[in-house]
């Protein structure tokens, strides 16, 4: 495998939503950036560009939420050497069609595995 490659680090990972999905012009295949908060979380946060014409006005951020326990400890010391990882929303189960009520969203991770350091 040649270094560099970018390649599924995590398939599916549910994201702890914030609040509603309603108000998020959120659809699969987005682009997300994640960012770890001072507190050692991972958030989730979507970019959206100005819909006004000519790129005037500004871009929009919206904090969908964190990541889990399990996401964090291994994409941390990712994200703290600034490693290149490709996010996308793979997969936003709104509250009507579920059971619980509850809006859902998932989160694929790509990135180079010979930056994983394995313990």
């Amino acid at each position: 495998m040649a270094q560099g490659t970018m390649e599924p680090l995590i398939h599916k990972a549910s994201v702890y939503l914030t609040g509603s999905m309603l108000s998020v012009p959120a659809s699969p295949g987005d682009a997300v950036d994640l960012r770890l908060a001072v507190d050692g979380e991972i958030e989730v946060v979507l970019t959206v560009p100005s819909r006004l014409p000519f790129g005037l006005g500004k871009q929009r951020e919206f904090m969908l939420g964190t990541l889990g326990p399990q996401a964090t400890d291994f994409l941390q010391p990712l994200l703290e050497q600034s490693a290149h990882l490709r996010v996308r929303i793979v997969e936003i189960e709104p509250a009507h069609v579920r059971r619980d009520g509850q809006d859902r969203l998932f989160i694929s991770v790509w990135g180079d595995p010979m930056l994983i350091v394995w313990e």
